[in-house]
């Protein structure tokens, strides 16, 4: 009876859509949503008089670092030289960051005179850089092999040519998070290959490069948020940092690609 009340409507039948092609894409896209390193700051602490207006410059000085604050696989004349890299790549990405969402930057080279005027200063030390491992973050994920780097922040005027501290905060976080290529093993025990390169990819994308950009973010972010407070900007061009146990405030998304070279 259905068929020929189908042939008198002349109406095809629906076509069985297949789940596997969109089971195939979530599974690729998934790794690359979950991946990214998370970032979030805490003590944010405001000190003395907030500045009266946003700084003309802001001068970022790399962030000290002591040795034994770093656990990677180097030693001798290669750790030192990858500390050198590390402070030199994440105040060229406060740099970055500072300039789009708050005042133009630059890095003040170690050692120099501090200029006096309308400026702000940038500071930190690296209290805990971890380099994790990217095979085990590729092939187990969920943690395993994570990378961890931990910062604290000071932010000065420079008014009087002598730093006045008025903010301070920390940063920790890590990547790894994402889950590896064993993840892609199915309840019946086939290894899906697929998933499991798309779930090892994802993997391998967190590390400390991705990190230093989250945690200059996140710095920029907390002073963006200041910088409202104290209504020296609007706040349609706030930043909201994540802060440490609390989800992250809704606001445009500011994406990150992660270098792998380091």
């Amino acid at each position: 009876m259905g068929e020929q009340i189908q042939q008198a409507l002349n109406v095809k039948p629906l076509p069985m859509i297949s789940l596997r092609p969109c089971f195939i894409i979530f599974s690729t896209l998934l790794p690359l949503l979950t991946g990214c390193a998370s970032v979030s700051v805490s003590n944010i602490n405001s000190k003395s008089t907030p500045p009266r207006q946003l700084p003309t410059k802001i001068f970022v000085q790399e962030f000290t670092a002591p040795t034994d604050s770093f656990r990677v696989d180097r030693s001798n004349r290669e750790l030192t030289s990858f500390i050198k890299d590390q402070r030199r790549e994440l105040a060229s990405e406060l740099v970055q960051q500072l300039s789009k969402y708050l005042a133009p930057a630059k890095i003040l080279p170690e050692g120099s005179q501090l200029p006096r005027g309308n400026f702000w200063l940038v500071t930190g030390t690296y209290a805990r850089v971890n380099q994790g491992s990217r095979l085990l973050r590729a092939g187990i994920g969920f943690g395993a092999g994570g990378t961890k780097m931990e910062t604290r922040t000071q932010v000065a005027v420079l008014e009087n040519g002598k730093p006045r501290f008025f903010l301070s905060l920390l940063t920790t976080g890590g990547s790894g998070l994402s889950p590896g290529a064993w993840a892609a093993i199915t309840p019946a025990g086939a290894f899906y290959w697929p998933g499991a390169i798309a779930n090892a990819g994802g993997g391998a994308l967190g590390g400390l490069s991705i990190d230093r950009k989250r945690t200059a973010r996140e710095i920029t972010a907390t002073l963006s948020e200041y910088s409202f407070q104290h209504h020296l900007i609007p706040e349609r061009l706030a930043r909201h940092p994540k802060k440490l146990g609390q989800l992250p405030s809704l606001q445009r998304p500011d994406f990150i690609i992660p270098d792998n070279s380091h």
